[in-house]
Protein backbone atom coordinates (compact mmCIF):
# COMPACT_ATOMS: atom_id res chain seq x y z
CA UNK A 1 0.00 0.00 0.00
CA UNK A 2 2.85 2.39 0.82
CA UNK A 3 4.35 1.77 -2.64
CA UNK A 4 0.97 2.45 -4.28
CA UNK A 5 0.61 5.72 -2.39
CA UNK A 6 4.18 6.78 -3.19
CA UNK A 7 3.63 6.12 -6.90
CA UNK A 8 0.34 7.98 -6.82
CA UNK A 9 1.82 11.02 -5.06
CA UNK A 10 4.64 11.18 -7.60
CA UNK A 11 2.01 11.12 -10.36
CA UNK A 12 0.30 14.09 -8.74
CA UNK A 13 3.58 15.98 -8.31
CA UNK A 14 4.56 15.38 -11.93
CA UNK A 15 1.09 16.36 -13.17
CA UNK A 16 1.03 19.68 -11.34
CA UNK A 17 4.70 20.46 -11.92
CA UNK A 18 3.99 20.22 -15.65
CA UNK A 19 1.30 22.92 -15.48
CA UNK A 20 3.58 25.93 -15.74
CA UNK A 21 0.80 28.43 -16.49
CA UNK A 22 -1.89 27.15 -14.12
CA UNK A 23 -3.57 30.51 -13.54
CA UNK A 24 -4.07 30.94 -17.28
CA UNK A 25 -5.95 27.67 -17.82
CA UNK A 26 -9.21 29.54 -18.31
CA UNK A 27 -11.00 31.42 -15.55
CA UNK A 28 -12.25 28.43 -13.57
CA UNK A 29 -9.40 28.15 -11.04
CA UNK A 30 -9.34 31.86 -10.05
CA UNK A 31 -13.15 31.97 -9.96
CA UNK A 32 -13.44 28.97 -7.64
CA UNK A 33 -10.77 30.40 -5.32
CA UNK A 34 -12.57 33.75 -5.09
CA UNK A 35 -15.91 32.07 -4.50
CA UNK A 36 -14.50 29.93 -1.70
CA UNK A 37 -13.07 32.97 0.08
CA UNK A 38 -16.33 34.87 -0.36
CA UNK A 39 -18.24 31.85 0.94
CA UNK A 40 -16.12 31.61 4.09
CA UNK A 41 -15.56 35.30 4.74
CA UNK A 42 -12.11 35.45 6.36
CA UNK A 43 -11.40 38.56 8.38
CA UNK A 44 -8.54 40.72 9.62
CA UNK A 45 -6.22 39.18 12.20
CA UNK A 46 -7.08 35.54 11.55
CA UNK A 47 -4.58 32.72 11.16
CA UNK A 48 -5.32 30.73 8.01
CA UNK A 49 -4.07 27.39 6.65
CA UNK A 50 -4.50 26.70 2.93
CA UNK A 51 -4.09 23.02 2.04
CA UNK A 52 -2.88 22.15 -1.47
CA UNK A 53 -2.31 25.86 -2.00
CA UNK A 54 -1.01 25.45 -5.55
CA UNK A 55 -0.18 28.82 -7.11
CA UNK A 56 -1.62 30.65 -4.11
CA UNK A 57 -4.93 31.61 -5.66
CA UNK A 58 -6.68 31.25 -2.29
CA UNK A 59 -3.73 31.96 -0.01
CA UNK A 60 -2.69 35.28 -1.55
CA UNK A 61 -6.13 36.85 -1.36
CA UNK A 62 -6.58 35.41 2.14
CA UNK A 63 -3.28 36.98 3.21
CA UNK A 64 -4.46 40.36 1.99
CA UNK A 65 -7.76 39.96 3.82
CA UNK A 66 -6.23 39.08 7.19
CA UNK A 67 -3.37 41.63 7.06
CA UNK A 68 -1.70 43.28 8.85
CA UNK A 69 -1.91 41.17 12.01
CA UNK A 70 -3.22 37.95 10.49
CA UNK A 71 -1.16 35.32 8.67
CA UNK A 72 -1.49 32.49 6.16
CA UNK A 73 0.39 29.23 5.65
CA UNK A 74 0.09 27.47 2.30
CA UNK A 75 1.10 23.81 1.95
CA UNK A 76 1.59 21.92 -1.31
CA UNK A 77 3.42 18.90 -2.73
CA UNK A 78 4.28 20.52 -6.05
CA UNK A 79 7.45 22.56 -6.27
CA UNK A 80 6.30 23.86 -9.66
CA UNK A 81 3.03 25.18 -8.26
CA UNK A 82 4.78 26.80 -5.31
CA UNK A 83 7.30 28.48 -7.62
CA UNK A 84 4.44 30.23 -9.39
CA UNK A 85 2.98 31.24 -6.02
CA UNK A 86 6.33 32.65 -4.86
CA UNK A 87 6.63 34.81 -7.97
CA UNK A 88 3.24 36.37 -7.26
CA UNK A 89 4.00 36.86 -3.57
CA UNK A 90 7.21 38.72 -4.39
CA UNK A 91 5.56 40.78 -7.12
CA UNK A 92 2.78 41.84 -4.74
CA UNK A 93 5.11 42.34 -1.74
CA UNK A 94 3.05 40.07 0.52
CA UNK A 95 4.79 39.51 3.85
CA UNK A 96 2.28 37.52 5.89
CA UNK A 97 2.16 34.36 3.76
CA UNK A 98 4.45 31.37 4.31
CA UNK A 99 4.70 28.54 1.77
CA UNK A 100 5.67 25.01 2.77
CA UNK A 101 6.53 22.26 0.29
CA UNK A 102 5.21 19.15 2.02
CA UNK A 103 2.83 16.22 1.92
CA UNK A 104 -0.32 17.15 3.84
CA UNK A 105 -0.53 13.53 4.98
CA UNK A 106 2.86 13.79 6.68
CA UNK A 107 3.02 17.37 7.93
CA UNK A 108 1.73 18.36 11.36
CA UNK A 109 0.91 21.60 13.14
CA UNK A 110 0.15 22.49 16.74
CA UNK A 111 -3.35 21.80 17.99
CA UNK A 112 -5.78 24.73 17.92
CA UNK A 113 -3.44 26.86 15.80
CA UNK A 114 -5.73 28.16 13.04
CA UNK A 115 -8.97 30.12 12.83
CA UNK A 116 -9.78 28.88 9.32
CA UNK A 117 -8.52 26.00 7.18
CA UNK A 118 -9.22 26.06 3.44
CA UNK A 119 -8.81 23.55 0.63
CA UNK A 120 -9.92 24.54 -2.86
CA UNK A 121 -10.76 21.64 -5.19
CA UNK A 122 -7.97 19.38 -3.86
CA UNK A 123 -9.24 17.43 -0.86
CA UNK A 124 -10.08 14.49 -3.16
CA UNK A 125 -6.39 14.22 -4.06
CA UNK A 126 -5.51 13.24 -0.48
CA UNK A 127 -4.77 9.52 -0.14
CA UNK A 128 -6.54 9.42 3.23
CA UNK A 129 -9.25 12.05 3.27
CA UNK A 130 -10.64 11.05 6.65
CA UNK A 131 -7.21 11.39 8.29
CA UNK A 132 -6.75 14.80 6.67
CA UNK A 133 -10.12 15.99 7.97
CA UNK A 134 -9.24 14.68 11.43
CA UNK A 135 -6.04 16.74 11.33
CA UNK A 136 -7.96 19.83 10.30
CA UNK A 137 -10.28 19.41 13.26
CA UNK A 138 -7.31 19.11 15.62
CA UNK A 139 -5.48 22.09 14.11
CA UNK A 140 -8.48 24.42 14.37
CA UNK A 141 -9.19 26.62 17.34
CA UNK A 142 -12.54 26.01 19.07
CA UNK A 143 -15.15 27.67 16.89
CA UNK A 144 -12.81 27.53 13.89
CA UNK A 145 -14.03 26.88 10.36
CA UNK A 146 -12.94 24.26 7.81
CA UNK A 147 -14.06 24.98 4.25
CA UNK A 148 -13.42 23.24 0.96
CA UNK A 149 -14.77 22.70 -2.54
CA UNK A 150 -15.29 19.42 -4.35
CA UNK A 151 -17.01 18.11 -7.46
CA UNK A 152 -20.43 16.45 -7.74
CA UNK A 153 -20.61 12.92 -9.16
CA UNK A 154 -22.15 13.78 -12.53
CA UNK A 155 -19.23 16.07 -13.40
CA UNK A 156 -16.44 14.96 -15.74
CA UNK A 157 -18.42 11.76 -16.43
CA UNK A 158 -17.19 10.29 -13.16
CA UNK A 159 -20.40 8.39 -12.46
CA UNK A 160 -20.38 6.96 -16.00
CA UNK A 161 -16.90 5.50 -15.46
CA UNK A 162 -17.91 3.91 -12.16
CA UNK A 163 -21.05 2.40 -13.70
CA UNK A 164 -19.19 0.92 -16.68
CA UNK A 165 -16.56 -0.76 -14.50
CA UNK A 166 -19.28 -2.29 -12.35
CA UNK A 167 -21.42 -3.44 -15.29
CA UNK A 168 -18.55 -4.84 -17.38
CA UNK A 169 -16.26 -6.40 -14.78
CA UNK A 170 -17.96 -6.19 -11.38
CA UNK A 171 -15.29 -3.72 -10.28
CA UNK A 172 -16.26 -1.16 -7.64
CA UNK A 173 -14.07 1.59 -9.06
CA UNK A 174 -12.50 3.83 -6.37
CA UNK A 175 -12.83 6.94 -8.52
CA UNK A 176 -10.92 9.89 -7.09
CA UNK A 177 -14.14 11.91 -6.65
CA UNK A 178 -16.21 9.19 -4.94
CA UNK A 179 -15.45 9.91 -1.26
CA UNK A 180 -16.90 13.43 -1.57
CA UNK A 181 -19.09 13.41 -4.66
CA UNK A 182 -22.43 13.85 -2.85
CA UNK A 183 -23.51 16.23 -0.10
CA UNK A 184 -24.27 13.23 2.11
CA UNK A 185 -20.73 11.86 1.78
CA UNK A 186 -19.27 15.26 2.67
CA UNK A 187 -21.48 15.53 5.74
CA UNK A 188 -20.63 12.02 6.90
CA UNK A 189 -16.87 12.45 6.76
CA UNK A 190 -17.05 15.83 8.51
CA UNK A 191 -19.31 14.55 11.28
CA UNK A 192 -17.01 11.59 11.95
CA UNK A 193 -14.20 14.04 12.69
CA UNK A 194 -16.40 16.02 15.07
CA UNK A 195 -17.42 18.98 12.88
CA UNK A 196 -20.78 20.63 13.47
CA UNK A 197 -23.09 23.16 11.80
CA UNK A 198 -22.21 21.91 8.33
CA UNK A 199 -23.32 24.09 5.43
CA UNK A 200 -23.27 22.98 1.79
CA UNK A 201 -24.05 24.93 -1.36
CA UNK A 202 -23.95 23.72 -4.95
CA UNK A 203 -22.75 25.91 -7.81
CA UNK A 204 -22.05 25.39 -11.49
CA UNK A 205 -18.29 25.43 -11.86
CA UNK A 206 -17.86 25.57 -15.62
CA UNK A 207 -19.14 24.10 -18.84
CA UNK A 208 -16.87 21.75 -20.74
CA UNK A 209 -16.90 19.87 -24.02
CA UNK A 210 -17.27 16.10 -23.77
CA UNK A 211 -16.89 15.07 -27.41
CA UNK A 212 -13.27 14.44 -28.37
CA UNK A 213 -11.35 14.70 -25.11
CA UNK A 214 -13.64 12.61 -22.96
CA UNK A 215 -14.37 9.85 -25.48
CA UNK A 216 -10.63 9.23 -25.82
CA UNK A 217 -9.92 9.19 -22.08
CA UNK A 218 -8.32 5.95 -20.88
CA UNK A 219 -10.06 5.33 -17.59
CA UNK A 220 -7.29 3.10 -16.23
CA UNK A 221 -4.87 6.06 -16.43
CA UNK A 222 -6.91 8.38 -14.20
CA UNK A 223 -5.67 9.32 -10.72
CA UNK A 224 -6.43 6.64 -8.10
CA UNK A 225 -5.19 7.66 -4.62
CA UNK A 226 -6.79 4.62 -3.03
CA UNK A 227 -5.48 2.01 -5.49
CA UNK A 228 -6.24 1.22 -9.14
CA UNK A 229 -7.93 -2.17 -9.77
CA UNK A 230 -8.01 -1.47 -13.51
CA UNK A 231 -4.28 -2.16 -13.76
CA UNK A 232 -5.17 -5.85 -13.43
CA UNK A 233 -7.37 -5.84 -16.54
CA UNK A 234 -6.17 -7.73 -19.60
CA UNK A 235 -5.49 -5.93 -22.87
CA UNK A 236 -8.79 -7.20 -24.23
CA UNK A 237 -10.69 -5.98 -21.18
CA UNK A 238 -9.12 -2.54 -21.46
CA UNK A 239 -10.09 -2.37 -25.12
CA UNK A 240 -13.65 -3.37 -24.22
CA UNK A 241 -13.78 -0.70 -21.49
CA UNK A 242 -12.55 1.93 -23.96
CA UNK A 243 -15.11 0.88 -26.57
CA UNK A 244 -18.02 0.93 -24.15
CA UNK A 245 -16.90 4.22 -22.64
CA UNK A 246 -16.82 5.81 -26.10
CA UNK A 247 -20.35 4.50 -26.75
CA UNK A 248 -21.54 5.96 -23.44
CA UNK A 249 -20.02 9.35 -24.26
CA UNK A 250 -21.58 9.32 -27.73
CA UNK A 251 -24.97 8.54 -26.20
CA UNK A 252 -24.67 11.47 -23.81
CA UNK A 253 -23.70 13.75 -26.70
CA UNK A 254 -26.71 12.54 -28.69
CA UNK A 255 -29.06 13.16 -25.75
CA UNK A 256 -27.60 16.32 -24.21
CA UNK A 257 -25.22 17.82 -26.75
CA UNK A 258 -21.45 18.23 -26.41
CA UNK A 259 -21.58 20.49 -23.34
CA UNK A 260 -21.87 19.40 -19.74
CA UNK A 261 -21.85 21.37 -16.49
CA UNK A 262 -19.26 20.69 -13.81
CA UNK A 263 -21.10 21.09 -10.52
CA UNK A 264 -19.16 22.11 -7.41
CA UNK A 265 -20.02 21.74 -3.75
CA UNK A 266 -18.91 24.53 -1.40
CA UNK A 267 -18.76 23.18 2.14
CA UNK A 268 -17.99 24.79 5.48
CA UNK A 269 -18.16 23.33 8.97
CA UNK A 270 -17.20 24.44 12.47
CA UNK A 271 -15.32 22.93 15.36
Amino acid sequence: MEKIQANYKQQVIDFFNSRTAYDLEGDNHPKEARCLLDYVGVSSGQKILDLATGTGLVAIDAAKAVAPKGSVIGVDLSQGMLAQAKDKIVAQAIENLELIEADVGLIDFKSEQFDVILCCSALVYMSDIAATVDKCYRWLKPGGCFAFTTVEKSSYLAEVKVRLCQDLFGIDLPHILRPLWTAEKCQTILKKSGFQNIEIEQHRGRRYRIDKIYSSTQIEKDFYPRGNPLLDLSTGQRELLQTEYKKAVEQIIAEQGVWQDALNFYIKAWK
